[in-house]
């Protein structure tokens, strides 16, 4: 860990495997007392080692004054750079077994934790492809606000979300752990249930998991003004928002940091 970044690690009873919930908090040297829960995808993992681009994101934003969160949900393993290219071997030996519901109250005992710990400071979320789902269910009545009035979630960030995958890709990743009993879990209406006061909703042009017209209907679906949801196309970008025409990119992060600031500041 470098100087720029900060940080105290936190671990929380998870759900499954280790039944560990790893959660960081990273420190900004100028504080805007905003903070970012950024919550990783399906199979993935959010931690400081110097490879992980939620190290780099988090780097970004506690540079622009936010307290950057990284949640890291229960697992067998931790090891991911052991498995290399066996994205297979990583994702059954980490995660087999292991249902949406678990995950999602995974990420529900960090957000409550979190709320806990900095309330009244607004909290944003910003979550990736299924982080972004559940950012979304989070906000749709599963996290309730400590005063009972205003939004528990004040803006949700969401990268690389849609509702529908393509067809050749759904049939493909819903057989894997937790994705098969992400829709007997998930309500129809939770879209429409979603309380914040903002939404961005990031792609990329070449994301290979969810059309463009998927995540304008997603956004579309909640009820916010107009003017309070934004939707931002990241050109060149693959649906993990790592990669510019099939090389890796930094500038992507850049790119959507730039953009919440602007929107938002």
């Amino acid at each position: 860990m470098t100087e720029r970044l900060r940080s105290e690690g936190i671990i929380l009873r998870g759900t499954y495997g280790d039944m560990e919930i790893h959660v960081r908090r990273c420190f900004p040297k100028s504080p805007n007392n905003i903070h970012i829960i950024l919550l990783h995808g399906v199979h993935s993992s959010a931690n400081i080692g110097l490879h992980n681009k939620f190290r780099y994101l988090a780097e970004l934003l506690v540079d622009r004054g936010f307290t950057a969160w990284l949640v890291e949900t229960s697992r067998k393993l931790r090891n991911r750079l052991d498995f290399a290219d066996n994205i297979g071997g990583w994702i059954k030996g980490a995660f087999e077994g292991k249902t949406f519901a678990q995950e999602q109250e995974d990420f529900f005992m960090a957000i409550r934790e979190i709320i806990r710990r900095v309330s009244p400071d607004p909290i944003w979320i910003w979550g990736f492809s299924l982080g972004g789902i559940i950012a979304l269910s989070a906000a749709a009545g599963a996290i309730e606000p400590p005063d009972g009035k205003q939004p528990a979630i004040d803006r949700i960030i969401l990268s690389g979300t849609g509702l529908v995958a393509y067809q050749e890709t759904e049939s493909r990743m819903m057989k894997m752990p937790i994705l098969s009993t992400l829709y007997s879990s998930l309500s129809q209406d939770m879209i429409t249930r979603v309380r914040t006061n903002g939404c961005i909703l990031f792609r990329g042009s070449e994301d290979e998991i969810f059309p463009e017209q998927s995540c304008l209907d997603l956004l579309g679906g909640i009820e916010l003004p107009a003017e309070s949801k934004y939707f931002h196309t990241v050109k060149g970008a693959d649906h993990s928002l790592r990669l510019r025409n099939g090389k890796n990119a930094p500038d992507i992060m850049q790119e959507m940091v730039e953009f919440i600031v602007k929107t938002w500041l």
